[in-house]
């Protein structure tokens, strides 16, 4: 299993190793990373206009993610993986900590405020760092404002609820 933590600064854990900073291979790989773990399936395009690559560039960063995530991996057995032109990572292989918050706020939504506490609080701890606090590319930026918009609306909708 790979557990994915983009809440601080980007880490992989997987079978008692961290991966973390340069593990991945560099900048762009890691950026890949954190773009598949947040917004899900890209295409090739999709990563190349947000990291400001050529496509050719991005499958050589993919090679490079790969190999770091998975050095006896074959790509067919690999984590990151690709049909046609869009890329994703194995949702049976992987744990990633924004779509848990996601879970746990959305778990949180249309309870009684007694019953909702417990997931925002878990939530909550979960985003006790920022999100991708070490990356200062355009799309980070917006995903952190993203989610600190999401735990603010949610510690507002349990205030509501308790009134």
């Amino acid at each position: 299993m790979f557990d994915i933590q983009l809440f601080g600064r980007v880490e992989v854990r997987t079978r008692g190793v961290v991966l973390a900073g340069t593990d991945f291979g560099g900048d762009h790989p890691r950026h890949i990373l954190a773009l598949l773990a947040l917004r899900g399936e890209m295409s090739t395009s999709e990563l190349a206009g947000l990291l400001g690559e050529k496509k050719k560039s991005v499958e050589s960063d993919m090679s490079v993610l790969r190999r770091n995530l998975e050095p006896e991996a074959t790509p067919r057995d690999s984590v990151v993986r690709r049909e046609a032109d869009r890329w994703s990572l194995n949702p049976e292989r992987v744990r990633v900590d924004v779509a848990r918050f996601d879970e746990l706020v959305a778990a949180a939504q249309g309870r009684p405020a007694d019953r909702a506490v417990k997931p925002l609080t878990a939530a909550a701890f979960l985003a006790t760092r920022p999100l991708l606090e070490d990356e200062n590319e355009p799309w980070a930026a917006e995903a952190r404002a993203e989610y600190r918009a999401k735990l603010a609306t949610a510690r507002l909708d349990d205030k509501t609820a308790v009134s």
